[in-house]
């Protein structure tokens, strides 16, 4: 679920109390990930930890606490009476519960979560809102944009930008957060941002407007190339950036590694030179080309003749999408297309960590 900084942001400045509620930990099968989030008050929620009778009695629960003891930071006992374990931790305005998700709260996952309980005061508040506003403007494929906020002692929510946020990033392999040490205490970090994968997505036909209107909700920081400025009509938003270029095989160099690229020109002759510069990257994470087998075989013939190896040529997926998807219009290509590159974003995070990624950082 990707959210708004504006979902947040309008909970945080509400004059009424918040819960800032984070699933710290998993073991097993769980609803969320390591890194889920919300904010509740007594009024409103932003954001998910995974639905289903475990938030619903969080969130129950959590709203209890604030309307019971009102402007006072302790959450002791926030566990008590709905499935949950005793807390660890407690001290101040933070408690750890673990849940485990089984009969007692009419579960049948069989793993359980570490939900993390903040009461945000006014200064904390402000504070979240700050790192939030921060964070919007961080590019999305850097290591991104974080908050750390205590297990025990004083109470500060602390955004971490640049190398300590690199540090993060590294800590926690691709998951979105967690409990670590941090600055010798013990911590609990949030990844704010969604962590979006950069794709470069060549040609604004039909079938690439279609592409970009199924990624809007997903974690993709969208660049729409085209030599046509008259293809170029979507308006251009944080996640979507528009370029036109006379030469749009010389964007490749502009990517970053890692980026996916997709290749879906109007133009054969432009679909072999980008193709052919995005194989030479090498250390893209997909390079896909819309066509047939045969254009594949074709081009095949024409990147082996231009010098190109196995290796190299092996990195290109056309057709693109998923099997056994055969509909021909934008709207079913721009799906089948949106879940092949969800799948190699999984892929590629599943080899760099042990857990599941939340996709529900904020977003612009």
């Amino acid at each position: 679920m990707r959210l708004s900084p504006h979902d947040h942001i309008t909970v945080l400045q509400s004059p009424d109390p918040v819960m800032l509620i984070s699933v710290a930990a998993i073991a097993g099968s769980t609803p969320r990930e390591a890194g889920a989030f919300m904010l509740v008050s007594e009024t409103a929620i932003a954001g998910t930890v995974g639905g289903g009778n475990l938030e619903h009695q969080i969130t129950v629960r959590a709203r209890k606490a604030l309307l019971e003891r009102g402007n006072a930071c302790d959450v002791a006992g926030i566990g008590a009476g709905f499935g949950g374990e005793a807390g660890v931790g407690v001290s101040g305005g933070a408690e750890l519960v673990r849940f485990p998700l089984g009969p007692g709260l009419g579960q049948c996952c069989g793993g359980s979560v570490e939900v993390a309980f903040h009461w945000l005061d006014g200064l904390q508040k402000l504070q979240l809102t700050d790192a939030i506003c921060r964070g919007a403007g961080i590019v999305q494929h850097t290591a991104g944009a974080w908050v750390t906020l205590p297990m025990d002692g004083a109470m500060s929510v602390v955004a971490v930008e640049g190398d300590d946020a690199a540090t993060l990033a590294k800590i926690f392999a691709g998951a979105r957060g967690g409990i670590c040490q941090w600055a010798g205490r013990k911590m609990l970090c949030l990844r704010l941002d969604d962590g979006a994968t950069p794709l470069w997505l060549f040609g604004a036909g039909h079938v690439g407007q279609a592409i970009v209107q199924s990624l809007a909700p997903l974690p993709f920081d969208i660049h729409l190339v085209d030599s046509r400025d008259d293809y170029l009509t979507l308006a251009e938003t944080p996640k979507l950036h528009i370029h036109q270029s006379d030469r749009p095989e010389d964007e490749v160099a502009d990517m970053s590694a890692g980026a996916f690229a997709l290749i879906l020109t109007h133009s054969h002759a432009q679909d072999f030179d980008i193709c052919r510069a995005a194989l030479m990257r090498g250390d893209l994470g997909f390079v896909g080309m819309i066509g047939s087998q045969t254009k594949r075989a074709r081009f095949v013939r024409r990147l082996q003749g231009r010098g190109l190896g196995t290796s190299e040529i092996g990195r290109l997926t056309c057709p693109i999408g998923i099997d056994g998807i055969i509909g021909k219009q934008p709207a079913i290509i721009a799906a089948s297309v949106a879940v092949q590159l969800l799948r190699v974003r999984e892929v590629g995070m599943a080899q760099n960590s042990g857990n599941r990624v939340a996709q529900d950082g904020l977003s612009g």
